[in-house]
């Protein structure tokens, strides 16, 4: 039976506490922010249409969080925990228009509340959260259309999908997976409406701005997608990447696997039929299939399963009426998983936490890193410790410095990590300015700097340069936790102008990766090949 609508209420409260105390106590284990949170945030002072890395809504959010809240980890924590909470409003709402009662309701949300897949997604600040949300949105938006079929509803779904490929372009995936699970089903009566045009044409409006800044800049997501096949993607295999499709929901499989097969008509109970919305079912397996011929990481496909976790919630309610509080049984294996999804533990008790669960049951996955090996600590994990003790150091020899020395000194980091960690410190140790070539900060290089002392940190040893006599090697310590080893030199002594030679550096870094010169640099060209 369903729970009583005088207890519904104070059950959804408690569902949304629930999600946000998780959080909250994950923050509070001593866990630093990831390297990719950095960039991220980093975006935020440059908002524009688009990154080197993807579209622009994570830079948004990241100018209106650190506008709104300032610097902390708290502040970078509460947009995807805004997101986690949004999301459990909207399927809920699934729930609802698929017909299922108070009690699908709270199941769905429950069992999404404890996913470690969820937990995970919505405890980084990273466009992950957001493109979850896009395709679950994406969904509901459906399940509408086809249900009421009207005006307001094709403009939702076209608003929906130009945001979503604003958020991240592998909403892509999901689309073109569900366009086929449409095409399958007599719903693709759907598609020959005079409002499909306008839907289509209020996506494109939305994500014209990005596709014209991609154009402009020579199209970086497609060296950034060359460069994750070639590094990344090149290691996943195809068991790595179906295991944690079963893996990693825990007890969340009971529901998605059922909603899965109770949509598609495989499960059948006496009272509702959601063969209506079988284009869900096959969008999924799209998804699957897709990510299967492409190599891609396991995490891809996970926006895909929220809708599932509702079918499911439903299919259990109909099967098992009065019992239906028994399907929650499964969801203490959750327990299990949960501390490799959201740092709950201390990194000491974690990497234990991690030899006891490889020893005692052989269960390994979250250990192993993008370049094949397993190591104690997850790789997510290990990236998030080591940064602020080497902004600490940074900024110790920085501070070191005469004042006149400080003056001419620029600080540039080898990569992202380092360059958004170093910004995110940047007010705390009173730092200036942090140059980067690599990812987005390379958008804010225009090439006009002149200095004569360099404070450089790569992520591997860097013993010489051309332009400066002295290079030498301040630090090369890594904490304990951590993945990267952090290489920190001092450059003084100039060999000849620096400034024209850093606007040349600049030009060719240009160049080489976005085809064209800073805005308003003269003097320089992109050689043609």
């Amino acid at each position: 039976m369903p729970p009583k609508t005088n207890l519904f209420r104070p059950a959804l409260l408690g569902l949304l506490a629930l999600k946000t105390l998780l959080h909250s106590w994950a923050v509070s284990t001593g866990y630093g922010l990831h390297r990719d949170e950095f960039l991220y945030l980093a975006e935020g002072a440059h908002p524009g249409w688009g990154y080197m890395e993807g579209p622009p809504i994570i830079g948004w959010v990241a100018t209106l969080s650190t506008s709104l809240l300032g610097s902390s980890i708290w502040a970078a924590k509460l947009p995807v925990l805004l997101i986690g909470l949004l999301s459990i409003y909207v399927l809920l709402s699934c729930v609802r228009e698929f017909g299922g009662g108070k009690m699908a309701q709270f199941l769905a949300g429950l069992a999404w509340v404890l996913s470690p897949v969820y937990l995970g997604s919505n405890s980084l600040f990273q466009p992950v959260s957001f493109n979850q949300f896009a395709w679950l949105l994406l969904a509901w938006s459906w399940i509408r259309l086809i249900k009421y079929q009207r005006r307001q509803d094709y403009l939702q779904i076209g608003l929906v999908i130009g945001l979503a490929l604003l958020t991240k372009y592998s909403a892509a995936f999901y689309l073109i997976a569900l366009c086929v699970g449409i095409l399958l089903t007599p719903q693709r009566r759907l598609l020959v409406h005079r409002y499909t045009l306008a839907s289509l044409g209020l996506a494109m409006v939305l994500f014209l701005p990005n596709l014209i800044w991609q154009i402009t800049h020579n199209f970086p997501v497609v060296g950034h997608m060359r460069e994750l096949a070639e590094t990344q993607l090149v290691n996943v295999s195809t068991l790595d990447f179906l295991l944690p499709q079963f893996l990693f929901h825990a007890g969340g499989i009971f529901f998605w696997l059922t909603g899965l097969l109770f949509l598609l008509g495989f499960l059948k109970t006496s009272g509702l039929d959601l063969t209506a919305f079988r284009s869900l079912g096959f969008a999924y397996l799209g998804v699957i299939i897709l990510l299967l011929a492409l190599s891609g990481k396991s995490y891809y496909s996970y926006g895909a399963y929220s809708i599932l976790y509702a079918a499911g919630a439903i299919f259990w309610t109909q099967r098992l009426a009065r019992r239906s509080w028994l399907i929650v049984l499964p969801l203490a294996l959750n327990l299990f998983f949960i501390p490799f999804a959201l740092p709950v533990l201390p990194v000491q008790q974690m990497r234990d936490y991690g030899d006891f669960a490889s020893k005692t049951f052989g269960f390994n996955a979250p250990l192993r890193w993008e370049d094949g090996s397993y190591r104690r600590l997850s790789q997510d994990y290990a990236d998030m410790h080591g940064w602020e003790e080497m902004a600490n150091k940074v900024a110790g020899f920085y501070h070191g410095l005469t004042p006149q020395e400080q003056a001419n000194c620029m600080i540039e980091a080898g990569n992202y990590g380092q360059a958004g960690a170093l910004t995110f410190y940047q007010e705390k140790y009173d730092l200036p300015k942090i140059h980067s070539f690599n990812a987005s900060f390379l958008l804010w290089e225009d090439g006009q700097l002149d200095f004569d002392h360099q404070i450089i940190i790569d992520d591997y040893p860097n013993p010489t340069s051309r332009f400066f006599g002295e290079n030498r090697l301040l630090d090369s310590s890594r904490t304990e936790f951590a993945r990267e080893q952090h290489f920190i030199y001092f450059r003084s002594q100039p060999t000849e102008d620096i400034a024209p030679v850093w606007e040349t550096v600049v030009a060719q870094r240009w160049c080489e990766e976005l085809g064209r010169l800073p805005k308003g640099m003269k003097g320089q060209t992109c050689q043609q090949e």
